[in-house]
């Protein structure tokens, strides 16, 4: 029997679910602070987006001319992870429709997870604080044990607990690293053209493409039919 819904739906959290760029760019100006570099503003920040944070701060680094040593990067680290664990438990900058396509996913069987190269710890502060904790099943963020999207092992961390086939699975973000993952374990995947992605959306090969979250139950629900 073709089945009618997916068994779940996986969401990426910044650019996907949430428009965090300010949020970042907050705490990347504050783990710079004692260089007296330019503020990063929130555009610039959305280039500096995906991969996680060290690689992040990195390419501020770059982007300001600042050769740091490994000292420097771990005070940078440090002044950033405790400035953003601040800012996201504020909550700001949740997409339209967000919660709302969750309940909907989640009144249908579909079980439903966060997966983000985010650090864990900030993930869980920030879907907690937007609102999102009691409508999705599993937060997996970045963890030092676990390689980071694209490589499949965080998607799987959020499929396998709901004992169902990566293939009965969706995965939904906003980047190459997102299509990677999904296409690694197995997974269709949506992908989001109002993201951060550097690569145009439209230009990655996903299986589908939104302009907007409202869209994303059906259409998982046709990609699920299709695959049979």
């Amino acid at each position: 029997m073709t089945p009618t819904h997916p068994g779940a739906v996986v969401f990426d959290l910044d650019g996907t679910l949430v428009d965090s760029a300010a949020d970042i760019a907050r705490a990347m100006n504050s783990g710079f602070a004692p260089f007296g570099v330019a503020p990063f503003d929130a555009t610039a920040v959305m280039g500096m987006i995906g991969g996680g944070a060290a690689v992040a701060i990195q390419r501020a680094a770059h982007a300001a001319g600042l050769e740091l040593n490994p000292t420097e990067l771990a005070g940078v680290s440090e002044r950033f992870f405790a400035a953003y664990a601040e800012v996201s438990a504020e909550g700001n900058g949740l997409f339209p429709g967000a919660i709302e396509i969750l309940t909907e996913l989640r009144a249908q069987g579909v079980r439903t997870a966060v997966c983000t190269n985010k650090a864990e710890r900030v993930a869980r502060i920030a879907v907690r604080a937007l609102g999102l904790m009691p409508h999705v099943d599993i937060v997996v963020g970045a963890r030092d044990d676990v390689p980071k999207k694209p490589e499949p092992h965080m998607l799987r961390a959020c499929i396998e607990p709901f004992g169902i086939a990566p293939a009965a699975a969706i995965m939904v973000g906003d980047s190459a690293a997102d299509l990677g993952a999904g296409r690694a374990a197995g997974s269709r995947v949506i992908l989001v053209d109002f993201g951060y992605s550097k690569t145009p959306a439209s230009e990655l090969g996903a299986d589908a493409l939104v302009s907007s979250l409202w869209d994303v139950p059906a259409v998982a629900r046709r990609l699920i039919q299709a695959r049979g």
